[in-house]
């Protein structure tokens, strides 16, 4: 079953992608902004977690889908080396909480992630 992509969802994609400037975290080869997808580590479906920055790579689609959709183990210790296993342990732990998002949030975190597209396309 396919998730519809909200506002939201698609300004913090624009925001991982442009954060990564283009560029495949685990590859590390270049692609451009929008060849790259927003890949979460804990599946969107999780509303604690969906638009946590540590949760999202940014990530071309043979990295994204063949080396680690298909390979689970491999993508969890790339995870546990990119934040460190003291954030991987957290984001677990953030990921199991229930989070309801009231539409003053999801207001204020569109706000926040233009503002982060826009400081990630000065730097």
């Amino acid at each position: 079953m396919k998730i519809r992509l909200s506002q939201e969802d698609k300004l913090f994609s624009l925001y991982i992608r442009t954060r990564a400037k283009g560029y495949c975290e685990h590859c590390k080869k270049y692609f451009g902004i929008k060849k790259l997808q927003a890949s979460h580590f804990i599946g969107r479906r999780n509303k604690a977690v969906r638009w946590d920055d540590e949760n999202v790579s940014a990530l071309c689609f043979r990295c994204h889908m063949v080396v680690f959709t298909e390979n689970p183990l491999i993508h969890t210790n790339w995870m546990k080396k990119k934040l460190g296993l003291r954030n991987f342990n957290k984001l677990v732990l953030r990921a199991n909480k229930i989070k309801k998002w009231s539409k003053d949030d999801l207001k204020l975190l569109r706000k926040k992630l233009r503002e982060l597209i826009k400081l990630s396309e000065t730097i």
